[in-house]
């Protein structure tokens, strides 16, 4: 109960000398770099938020891109194993026409 009542005290005569010695003026500089520091937090906080937009649009354009190319390989594989089993096919044709069964 005595550190209760001597934390109490100590702490009134803290804020009596706080207030004695300008504990307002201190407290309104405190508070006005507070805001100059918010501000400056807002400008990097919008430069951070433009350049992300940014990056993320040019992200979507290359794996757009990276998939119109996949799209294009895939195919032109297709189209390389297509004329490949028509060449098997036609290649079977002539080996069973020159031996028969």
């Amino acid at each position: 109960m005595k550190k209760i009542v001597l934390g109490i005290l100590l702490g009134i005569v803290v804020l009596a000398v706080f207030l004695y010695f300008g504990g307002a003026k201190y407290v309104k500089t405190f508070g006005s770099k507070t805001q100059e520091a918010g501000q400056k937090l807002e400008k990097y906080e919008k430069g951070m938020k433009d350049t992300v937009k940014q990056t993320e649009e040019k992200v979507k354009e290359t794996a757009k891109d990276a998939k119109e190319a996949v799209d294009k390989t895939v195919d032109s594989t297709k189209k390389a194993v297509d004329k490949t089993k028509d060449a098997m096919d036609q290649t079977k044709k002539k080996v069973k026409e020159y031996m028969p069964e």
